[in-house]
């Protein structure tokens, strides 16, 4: 009895899975009196075998079974496209299983047999076991936290986790956390839990309960999952044969994102990104690794200007100080700005009055683009006047970077200006603080500088709530934003001044103070507004909370405009007012920004405000590059030589200049053109050109390749020659000491 106590004591020291292996191995050797030592060998080896295989049979189904229903509750997976017939959809699923049992057998496999293996040779050493165990649930766990971060990326965004989406969150991770924590407080508290409690079931449960199936009852388990999957392997092989031949070049109108693919074409975008993590993730290293590169059609013919790096002291030599006008600018970027949402811009009600105010005494653009649908690669265009584009991947900006840039500011400075950035939000976004600090600010202010009170939430009007209000999604109230720029405003003396400013206030989910008055849709809403998800019937009352937030930036505007004027500052400042992007309601199965290269993220307004401007609307094509030379126009100065944009106060207005986009982000590749009414966007994922008419299908619904092939080429020659220009510049370093990036001059 002694004995036997002793024995139970060292097996408790044993990792489960280690540990239940060899108790089953000791009852079985024991079963037979006659067993000889070479029958309990083989017991044991048998035993090895069929643990094996029962628990990667285990972890398969259960897997299988959290896939279904994570795959049945949101509504953009595959499994929910009804457009695609029941047996392939079954088909992709059965895809997604064969791929899951794959990486089953591949992880588990290796952790079980060094398991196993840790508990024959360490059996006599618990501490050690301990460590051992605690190692591999600590791997398991974060394996299962990836697993269902993929999920959670995949309902909020469309897209599941992959390489770039690990880089872009790993640059981004205390930003991307604070946003999670104010959209989904209680999923940041619960998924460690889940996540917890699913490493122990695996690590732990599994092997108690698989021990109790002795004999044939766990042979007959391991039968009735080989048939399932049998099954997979049948409709995987089988069904994938549905989708080919004629019915692959079926048109057919995708409502995920409102644009007609042929029925290959959509077979192809669910499989590779709308079925499960793991074939998203397959297609993601198909992509890298073994997909050919799609030839680029670009063009020696095009023009292309290369202008030489000069000093900044040979720049200040050709401006002519005499005719200089040395009046403030202040340059602001209102978050996601949409154009519908202002009444000069052909907006149905008066949201943003100030603004309106402005509007009618200014020149406002339009047809004027932001750069990129995301803010780290928007946010710095109409500094630098330089696109975006520096790489195949998403770039995060490094401190001192080879690439030349001078922006703005930097020649301001040099000019005797005082120079300010003023922002709601956390300028460390994609690391965009290191491209901004050039040396040649005198202040810097941002949500992570500023310790102050931060937001006040709706529904608590109380003074200590606006006390000790927290940040929201790591940004701070517009009006604590203004305050500061009036503070520092007042702090320069007699020098003329530049700021430039981001306001937030107007992001998802678009919330308001208590103190602010609401003019539009309900009181409250009966769901919650999360990033790129909530009903979409419910669009509308949406974009009242969204028009809402923008009223409320709106009065902060005004708060700023009449401290201008009340200080005599009114007619000697350029103000500059425009979106950072634009904001979609679904139009195109997406909601906020961040995402594919269409017009309601794209197009955003531009209100220009100058002493002696004459007031009025221009429709020439504008982007984010050409407000620095713009503003350097008004003020008397010469194009600084590194800009890509040009003045929009040229004599040549340029009716069919392009215009070129770009989104490099987890939700989206693409590249696109603008040029007359045309709108070329080439999708680097689904290596797909769609070609839009603006004109006739101002929507964006139709791809107009077929009916205008002469079009296509012509606009796909100019993208894929401006695609290569950035990308063989920002590429060859050797360039970079000695040329600014080329315009090309179409």
């Amino acid at each position: 009895m002694t004995n036997q106590s002793h024995r139970c004591d060292k097996e408790d020291a044993v990792p489960p899975v280690a540990q239940n292996e060899l108790q089953d191995a000791g009852r079985l050797g024991s079963n037979g009196a006659d067993a000889t030592e070479t029958d309990g060998t083989k017991t044991n080896l048998l035993w090895g075998v069929r643990g094996l295989l029962g628990y990667l049979a285990f972890t398969w189904l259960s897997l299988v079974w959290v896939e279904l229903l994570l795959a049945r509750m949101i509504s953009r997976s595959m499994l929910n496209a009804l457009i695609l017939s029941r047996s392939v959809r079954m088909t992709l699923m059965s895809d997604e299983f064969l791929a899951l049992a794959v990486v089953v057998a591949v992880v588990a496999t290796p952790l079980l047999v060094l398991s196993y293996l840790a508990g024959r040779a360490l059996s006599n050493r618990a501490a050690l076991l301990r460590v051992g165990w605690c190692v591999l649930f600590a791997l398991v766990w974060v394996l299962l936290l990836l697993y269902a971060a993929s999920w959670f990326t995949f309902r909020s965004t469309g897209i599941f986790l992959a390489t770039e989406g690990l880089v872009f969150f790993a640059t981004n991770s205390v930003q991307f956390l604070q946003h999670v924590a104010h959209m989904e407080p209680y999923l940041v508290l619960t998924a460690p839990l889940v996540v917890s409690a699913g490493a122990l079931v695996l690590m732990w449960l599994v092997p108690k309960l698989l021990a109790q199936l002795r004999g044939w009852w766990m042979w007959m388990f391991i039968a009735g999952v080989s048939v399932l999957l049998c099954a997979c392997v049948w409709f995987s092989v089988g069904g994938g044969m549905r989708v080919s031949g004629e019915d692959a070049g079926m048109p057919v109108l995708d409502p995920h994102v409102g644009v007609v693919y042929t029925h290959g074409e959509l077979y192809a975008d669910c499989r590779d990104g709308r079925t499960g993590p793991l074939l998203y993730l397959w297609a993601d290293v198909r992509r890298r690794l073994w997909s050919e590169a799609e030839p680029l059609m670009a063009s020696d013919d095009l023009p292309v200007t290369w202008r030489p790096i000069i000093s900044m002291d040979e720049y200040l030599r050709s401006v002519d100080r005499k005719r200089m006008h040395r009046w403030n600018v202040i340059f602001i970027l209102v978050e996601s700005l949409r154009p519908d949402q202002l009444q000069v811009c052909g907006g149905r009600r008066e949201v943003m009055p100030a603004l309106e105010a402005l509007a009618r005494q200014s020149r406002v653009f339009l047809n004027h683009y932001t750069q990129s649908s995301h803010s780290n690669y928007a946010d710095v265009c109409p500094l630098s006047s330089h696109y975006p584009l520096r790489s195949e991947r998403t770039h995060v900006y490094q401190e001192n970077p080879t690439y030349p840039r001078v922006l703005i500011y930097d020649v301001l400075k040099q000019l005797g200006y005082r120079t300010a950035i003023i922002s709601s939000q956390n300028e460390n976004w994609g690391a965009m603080l290191n491209y901004m600090q050039t040396g040649y600010l005198d202040h810097v202010f941002h949500s992570r500088t500023f310790t102050g009170p931060t937001y006040v939430p709706r529904g608590d009007a109380g003074f200590e709530a606006f006390v000790k209000g927290q940040k929201r999604s790591g940004k701070i109230d517009d009006r604590f934003t203004i305050a500061e720029a009036i503070r520092w405003i007042d702090s320069v003396k007699d020098e003329p001044f530049y700021i430039y400013m981001n306001l937030q206030s107007s992001h998802l989910p678009y919330e308001t103070p208590a103190d602010f008055p609401r003019r539009f849709g309900r009181d409250k809403l009966p769901f919650t507004i999360r990033f790129n998800k909530y009903p979409p019937e419910a669009a509308e009352l949406v974009k009242d909370e969204y028009s809402n937030s923008l009223a409320y930036v709106d009065s902060q505007l005004q708060r700023l405009f009449e401290h201008l004027k009340e200080r005599d500052l009114w007619e000697r400042t350029v103000i500059v007012v425009s979106g950072d992007t634009g904001q979609a309601f679904f139009e195109h199965g997406f909601a906020a920004h961040a995402n594919m290269l269409f017009n309601e993220v794209m197009q955003v307004p531009l209100v220009i405000w100058a002493p002696n401007l004459r007031p009025g609307v221009d429709s020439r094509p504008a982007q984010h590059i050409d407000v620095p030379p713009s503003v350097f126009n008004l003020l008397g100065l010469p194009p600084h030589p590194s800009f890509q944009g040009i003045s929009l106060f040229g004599p040549d207005p340029k009716p069919n200049r392009s215009l070129y986009l770009v989104a490099q982000c987890p939700p989206a590749h693409q590249f696109a053109v603008v040029r007359g009414d045309f709108k070329l966007i080439y999708d680097v994922r689904r290596r797909r050109r769609f070609l839009l008419n603006l004109k006739f299908d101002p929507g964006e619904t139709r791809d107009f390749s077929r009916s205008n092939p002469d079009v296509l080429k012509e606009l796909s020659v100019r993208l894929d020659t401006w695609r290569k220009l950035q990308l063989d510049y920002y590429r060859r370093i050797n360039l970079h000491s000695r040329w600014y990036p080329p315009a090309l001059g179409d």
